[in-house]
């Protein structure tokens, strides 16, 4: 792989720049640098940086805490904010456990509903005591006082569940571990022998370096305040400040001095609360070692304050892919390459015939002209530096404006466009773009939301925004407001079945024909007795377990949302269940230009009248 930084020498003047084209290629990113600490109330990715020209007014959500204003704290996952002092009123969002909002000095007058104090909150609603403490030196609150680095494109350390685990509640012993965990003595052999091999991780989405906007940036020398994903060790990598910490004081002497918070019940003996499935993505805030004599492991400490065996775990750094600002170097129509292998041609003149020429690499950028021919049976785009050269439209994702023009552009709003076809996301400010880059909607692309795995289509506004949470494998969320309907078999990224990729598969190789490095691996997966897309578009496994966390959400319709996906890195092929998936720099991007805002403190809001309408969403073909 060529560093980020050259251009490709077959091409330099067709291709942007190789900093550009191959920033999604894992394991040669640029560098973090310049990150800051995010303020997601002033609408700014970093520092306070403006990310619209576009003034929006959000109600009562530009409402400033007093000077001084004295803070409020959620005893729970997720304490509610509601409308009026009275938990029968309009939830207006949540707070994260251990997350901290401003309030009034003194309780409000009663209201309903809540068996402590209503406490008036900024920039508006009201809390109960029920959910939300004023003693802040509360054990709970200290123990979970670890907030997600909104200033990141992920917000938590991540990993994935190798192997069903324990989520334990204290540090186990030795005798405990061996009675709650099948075989463990061969799994701790079999991890000695594969550590090295089995932890190592890419340099993913927190290992490039993002401007004061959050927009990332090209060329860094290398990280100025954090050391890269690859130089850390495995309790930074799990979540933890340092090589070797400390035990936290909840855990000390064995015992466990705060309450189980988790939605799962135990009794209080009780050694962990339930097992977390193979190939559940975690969120993780910490790492602690577990030393029964000469037996030491060390554990992962997940968000809700549960811990899981680092060796069950795999961390992940998720996609290090992202889009690009749209400027006047840089303007619409442009393409992304999609696979390796790309070539550029040259149209025969008088004949229906083409030309091979020069190699492109996978997610090179390309100016394209917008003019497109019909050669040898398919489509071709001319590209803009040099007319002589021409793409296959099948091998692009396009970013280009729409046929015609939806009303919020005609009105100077800020507005989302999403191409199907394209797999293409582009922000706009009425009708001038300011960003684009590549998505992942519905597995079936163009079909019936009700009977398919396809985003809907239509104009639709941003209703919900969450800094993080939980999804099922088919991206069902508690916080959803509804789930999808889902479909029957699988099918690849372009809507091939299972079965259908295995036939053309094994014809193609017993004619000995040359298969795609994307058909290679799916070959593999079904002499393997996998699904096919596995590795390919389907990176983490397929269905029945759970992705916690999962950052930057936004949805637009019941059950469909934008969100930030870690557990793959094939940007510009359909493969959800409905949702439009966005690598975390670009998911993050999106969240903080869009409003409303989450307020200071926050973890997410249901937008309402109070705040102002949500961003307006187009989904087109």
């Amino acid at each position: 792989m060529q560093p980020l930084t050259i251009l490709p020498n077959a091409y330099p003047s067709l291709v942007v720049s190789l900093a550009l084209a191959m920033i999604g290629c894992r394991g040669q990113a640029t560098a973090a640098s310049d990150a800051g600490t995010a303020s997601l109330s002033s609408g700014a990715a970093s520092v306070g940086a403006p990310l619209s020209s576009v003034q929006v007014d959000h109600g009562e959500f530009d409402t400033k805490a007093p000077v001084g204003a004295a803070e409020v704290a959620a005893t729970q996952i997720a304490g509610t904010v509601y409308k009026a002092a009275n938990t029968s009123s309009r939830k207006l969002g949540y707070v994260r456990l251990g997350g901290r909002i401003r309030r009034d000095p003194d309780p409000a007058e009663k209201g309903g509903g809540c068996k402590g104090e209503w406490y008036r909150v900024y920039p508006a609603g009201f809390v109960c005591t029920d959910e939300f403490t004023t003693d802040l030196e509360l054990p709970l609150i200290r123990a979970a006082q670890k907030r997600p680095d909104l200033s990141r494109p992920l917000p938590y350390r991540y990993g994935f569940v190798r192997a069903t685990a324990p989520q334990y509640l204290r540090l186990p012993t030795r005798a405990e571990q061996e009675r709650s965990e099948f075989q463990l003595k061969e799994h701790l052999t079999w991890y000695r022998d594969h550590e090295k091999e089995v932890q190592e991780v890419l340099l993913g989405a927190n290992d490039i370096a993002l401007d004061r906007r959050g927009i990332a940036s090209v060329g860094s020398k290398g990280p100025t305040d954090r050391k890269l994903s690859t130089e850390v060790s495995l309790s930074e990598l799990l979540g933890a400040d340092e090589p070797e910490p400390a035990i936290p004081f909840w855990l000390e002497g064995g015992k466990r001095s705060i309450p189980n918070v988790s939605a799962f019940g135990v009794p209080d003996y009780a050694v962990f609360a339930d097992r977390v499935r193979r190939k559940t993505g975690l969120s993780l805030v910490g790492a602690v070692d577990a030393i029964d004599r000469d037996f030491r492991r060390k554990f992962a400490i997940a968000v809700d304050l549960r811990m899981i065996p680092a060796t069950k775990i795999k961390p992940d750094t998720g996609s290090p892919f992202h889009g690009v600002e749209v400027t006047e170097q840089l303007q619409l129509p442009l393409a992304w390459v999609l696979a390796d292998g790309c070539k550029s041609y040259k149209l025969i003149k008088g004949k229906d015939e083409v030309r091979e020429a020069d190699e492109l690499p996978k997610r090179a950028i390309v100016p394209i002209s917008g003019t497109a021919r019909i050669k040898a049976g398919n489509r071709f785009y001319q590209t803009r530096k040099d007319p002589t050269r021409w793409l296959r439209a099948d091998a692009l994702g396009i970013a280009a404006p729409p046929a015609a023009w939806p009303e919020a552009a005609d009105k100077g709003e800020k507005w989302i466009d999403i191409s199907l076809r394209q797999q293409v996301l582009i922000l706009y400010e009425g009708r001038r773009p300011v960003y684009a880059t590549l998505v992942s909607t519905g597995r079936d692309r163009l079909g019936d939301p009700k009977t398919t795995l396809s985003t809907p289509q239509g104009s639709f506004r941003i209703r919900s925004k969450h800094i993080a949470a939980a999804m099922d494998s088919e991206e069902n969320s508690a916080v959803s407001g509804g789930s999808k309907a889902s479909s029957g078999e699988s099918s690849s990224g372009g809507g091939e079945s299972s079965k259908s990729a295995a036939s053309r598969l094994d014809a193609a190789e017993r004619d000995g024909k040359k298969l795609s490095a994307d058909d290679q691996r799916r070959l593999l997966n079904i002499k393997k007795g996998r699904d096919p897309e596995y590795g390919v578009t389907r990176r983490r496994g397929s269905l029945g377990f759970e992705l916690r966390d999962v950052p930057w959400i936004q949805y637009f319709a019941s059950g469909y949302a934008l969100h930030g996906a870690y557990w793959h890195d094939v940007f510009g092929i359909p493969r959800s269940h409905g949702c439009v998936n966005l690598a975390p720099i670009d998911a993050r991007y999106v969240f903080m230009w869009t409003d409303p805002p989450v307020p200071d403190g926050w973890h997410g809001i249901n937008v309402g009248a109070e705040m102002g309408e949500g961003t307006p969403v187009v989904i087109r073909e």
